[in-house]
């Protein structure tokens, strides 16, 4: 009796292993033809509110004959290898075939500063990089898929915006007369120095005397405005005298404080992506015995970017 009962246990383990064995071989046959899902298509678009977030939407495709749980989906925003945002989801379940899927991302705005020094260090140019990791758990199997992506590519012109050529008359009334003292005949801008806290631009301006007396020019001073919000100053060295017809070149170097740039940053996406730039001059300009308050150079426009522009 005792031998027929280990017997029957025996051939009960038996058909176990084997019942098990074939689960197993089942299993790993099924793991082994698994395909990952791949992305199809990616957009993106701001969400502005209390705060600003990057709204990632994909079209993901499960070529799989079974549906697949995503454990975990991080994705990150890139400018020029600096990461500007991240976010993720948690226990998402792909159907099979295509499946759209939303993940807001956090917009860092304390990372702008380390990317403005990078998009001026690189000609004023800034690849835009999605990256999405996928954790997908498949009965005891895990496996991670990671994907980067270059999204758009971005080009600005700051220096050309705070630039101009053609000439513009200073103008003051003399005994009642409007008479023209000076001349700017251009003023023309370029990159210097820039490093995380501060960025310098140097600037070559042209001045022309059409008098026949000496003019002098005194504290000739500017600010530097993007949308509304004071960016930077600048000057010049020295105080200037131009003879009767003479022209002068001469330079001045505009100081930008980088901790302003997340602030404009965020207001330039606050207003759609756009921003108005403006220069705003102050000088003294002494001509015989009287001194008169002007404003050499007065530049104002609008630029716009378009950062999240492409889908993949």
């Amino acid at each position: 009796m005792k031998i027929w009962k280990e017997y029957n246990i025996m051939k009960i383990w038996q058909i176990a292993i084997a019942i098990f064995s074939i689960i197993a071989i089942i299993l790993l046959s099924v793991f082994s033809s698994f395909s990952y899902p791949y992305v199809e298509k990616v957009s993106a678009d701001w969400v502005v509110d209390d705060n600003i977030n990057i709204r990632i939407k994909a079209v993901v495709e499960n070529p799989n004959f079974f549906s697949i749980k995503i454990a975990t989906l991080i994705c990150k925003v890139f400018l020029n290898d600096i990461e500007i945002a991240e976010g993720l989801d948690k226990n998402i379940v792909l159907q099979r075939g295509e499946n759209n899927l939303s993940v807001d991302l956090f917009l860092d705005t304390n990372k702008i500063q380390k990317w403005w020094t990078k998009h001026i260090k690189n000609g004023e140019r800034s690849d835009v990089i999605v990256e999405y990791m996928a954790m997908a758990n498949f009965f005891f199997f895990n496996k991670t898929s990671k994907t980067r992506k270059l999204y758009s590519t971005i080009t600005t012109d700051f220096t050309q915006k705070l630039s101009f050529n053609k000439t513009k008359a200073i103008n003051v009334s003399l005994n009642g007369i409007e008479t023209t003292l000076l001349f700017v005949n251009k003023f023309e801008s370029k990159w210097q120095y820039v490093d995380e806290n501060i960025t310098i631009i140097n600037s070559s301006i042209q001045l022309y005397n059409p008098n026949g007396e000496e003019i002098g020019i005194e504290n000739f001073t500017y600010n530097v405005f993007l949308n509304g919000i004071k960016l930077g100053e600048g000057w010049l060295a020295d105080n200037i005298t131009l003879a009767p017809y003479a022209t002068v070149n001469t330079y001045c170097y505009t100081r930008i404080q980088n901790e302003e740039i997340p602030d404009w940053f965020e207001s330039h996406l606050r207003n759609g992506e756009t921003t108005l730039y403006e220069i705003r001059s102050y000088a003294k300009l002494l001509y015989g015995d009287s001194a008169y308050f002007i404003q050499p150079i007065e530049i104002s426009g609008n630029f716009s970017t378009n950062f999240l522009e492409k889908v993949l």
